[in-house]
C-alpha cells in the first residue's frame, strides 16, 4: 500500500492547524483549543475561567456566530486537544503544559484584567 506524502504530512500537523484551518472562526476554535489544554493541565482557577467566558462571548457576539458554528468550534478544538494530549505522550504533557499551558493561562488571565489580548 503506497502512502501519499499529503496524508502524512496531514498527520504530523500540530492540533490547532487542523482545528483552525478549516473553520469559519478560527480565534473562536482557538479560544476553546487553550481553555482544553488548560483544563488537561489542571491550570484552571477562577481568573482562567472567567477570563475563558469572557473572550468566549465576546467572540461570539463580535463574530455573529450561530449555535451551529459554535457548536463546530467546541468539536473542532476538543478534537484537537484529545490529539495533542495523545501526541506529547505521558513525559511530553509536562512540557505541553508548560508551554502551551502556561500560554493559555497568561491569555485569559490578560483577558480578565483588562478585557485586551495580550
Amino acid at each position: 500500500m503506497v502512502t501519499k506524502w499529503w496524508v502524512l504530512a496531514y498527520a504530523l500537523l500540530p492540533g490547532t492547524v487542523l482545528a483552525e484551518e478549516a473553520h469559519p472562526h478560527p480565534e473562536l476554535v482557538r479560544t476553546y483549543y487553550d481553555y482544553g489544554v488548560a483544563e488537561y493541565c489542571g491550570l484552571v482557577d477562577a481568573p482562567v475561567h472567567n477570563g475563558y467566558a469572557l473572550l468566549r462571548n465576546d467572540q461570539l457576539a463580535r463574530g455573529k456566530v450561530g449555535r451551529e458554528d459554535d457548536r463546530l468550534a467546541r468539536l473542532a478544538a476538543i478534537t484537537a486537544v484529545d490529539y495533542a494530549y495523545q501526541d506529547h505522550g505521558l513525559s511530553g504533557n509536562k512540557t505541553w503544559c508548560r508551554t502551551e499551558g502556561a500560554a493559555a493561562v497568561e491569555r485569559f488571565t490578560v483577558y480578565f484584567r483588562t478585557r485586551q489580548l495580550p
